[in-house]
């Protein structure tokens, strides 16, 4: 990991030069709102590059009693790979075992569980719903029935690397620590450009900003995708965590980053291992990477509202642990926010000054390519520098195709629905 980060420093102190000049007359003439945000946003980028260039992974070896929870819903022949991928884990069979939940599935999921169980009875064990409730109530149940002393949660499209486990369960060894999130890559990169960029926001998502955040353990979210929780931790707030509602009812998706949410609310520390890599499948076309994005979108505005509270109960500027809490908090509200002010007022611009909207969608787009300019340099550094130039096609299919969204997600928050694959 020394010297991993150098190149970004150099690559923000650019990006910082070049936003100044380059943004003084968009924010001069468009949106007064955009000074306080460009602020905001150089300044974190600084300062997270620095956090995040002190990151070190967890090196002690241990070997806890582990029950690897995989929920299931419509997932067919995927769902067995995933079972053979934590199978062929490098860890004690004996302390390794499997709980898969087949949610109601009303597909061929049940067979390739079952054939799973079948192939490997002394590590693998099924709970059968006779109707779909929900993945968290699908890992509530999991949750329920494990006595272990870590239970980790894998996806069902997911396939974890041969000594993911191992390296996931390092960082317990810390007391204070309830919860670990995974590295998650992108599994079917070949299936289109789309899951190509999204493995570049992914890369840019873990090694800058939860390697970041994890330096204090106040990761935001472990993903479902590939976490682990101590037991201690998770049991005391299943309950909270399951009865959840918002706008007075039940709530359902974000369930990753609401549990997370629980867990730093009652002072556990949650952090990332690089080390532990899972890869995961990403929509390949446009109306489900939306669908994604909205679900992913209205559960961090949930949790932005429910963690207000308790990230602001104080402010310390020398307990670097609640600073960083409230810096990556904030970034993380400015994120959703600043669209939602930032696009009907540039529309309205725009529409107003004709003649100036082709100058205006330039210096956006300079912009974002500026900003591309971060995750195209981890990407390049971590993986392939071919593959990084993903980085800038996202920052301008971000700006085109998505920049709906925060709107969007605000005005449907209520909006509950799984969409990607059926109910859940």
């Amino acid at each position: 990991m020394n010297g991993k980060y150098k190149l970004i420093q150099f690559a923000t102190a650019a990006t910082v030069l070049a936003m100044l000049v380059v943004f003084v007359y968009f924010t001069a003439k468009v949106i007064t709102f955009s000074f306080f945000i460009t602020g905001f946003t150089l300044v974190y980028f600084l300062v997270v590059s620095l956090i995040a260039y002190s990151y070190r992974f967890f090196e002690s070896e241990i070997m806890p009693d582990c029950d690897v929870v995989i929920p299931a819903y419509n997932e067919g022949s995927h769902v067995y790979d995933t079972v053979k991928s934590v199978i062929a884990s490098d860890y004690d069979p004996e302390k390794l075992h499997v709980i898969v939940v087949d949610d109601g599935s009303t597909d061929d999921t049940r067979k390739w569980i079952e054939k799973a169980v079948a192939e490997f009875p002394r590590q693998v064990r099924a709970i059968y719903k006779v109707r779909n409730a929900g993945k968290k109530h699908a890992l509530s149940d999991a949750f329920r029935s494990s006595e272990a002393e870590i239970i980790i949660t894998v996806d069902s499209d997911s396939i974890i690397e041969k000594d993911a486990i191992r390296h996931v369960v390092k960082p317990f060894t810390e007391k204070k620590i309830g919860a670990v999130a995974g590295n998650i890559r992108v599994n079917n990169i070949s299936d289109g450009f789309i899951p190509q960029m999204m493995d570049t926001v992914l890369v840019f998502c873990y090694e800058f900003a939860r390697s970041s955040q994890s330096r204090f353990g106040t990761v935001l979210c472990a993903a479902g995708a590939f976490s682990a929780y101590r037991r201690e931790a998770v049991m005391p707030v299943l309950g909270r965590w399951l009865n959840q509602k918002f706008l007075g009812s039940y709530t359902s998706i974000g369930e990753d980053r609401a549990l997370t949410s629980l867990l730093l609310r009652s002072d556990w520390n949650v952090v990332f291992q690089s080390t532990a890599v899972a890869y995961t499948n990403m929509p390949s076309k446009y109306t489900k990477v939306c669908q994604m994005m909205l679900r992913w979108m209205r559960g961090d505005i949930r949790e932005n509202i429910q963690m207000f509270s308790y990230v602001f109960r104080k402010v310390n500027p020398l307990d670097l642990k609640v600073t960083c809490l409230q810096l990556h908090y904030i970034a993380y509200v400015l994120a959703i926010t600043a669209p939602v002010f930032c696009l009907p007022l540039s529309m309205f611009y725009m529409i107003s000054h004709f003649s100036e909207s082709i100058m205006l969608g330039g210096y956006v787009l300079v912009i974002s390519m500026i900003w591309s300019v971060i995750p195209a340099m981890i990407y390049a550094r971590r993986y392939s520098v071919l593959r990084s130039l993903f980085a800038f096609a996202y920052g301008i299919f971000s700006l085109v195709c998505l920049s709906w969204i925060p709107l969007y997600s605000v005005l449907t928050v209520g909006n509950d629905k799984w969409m990607t694959r059926g109910r859940r």
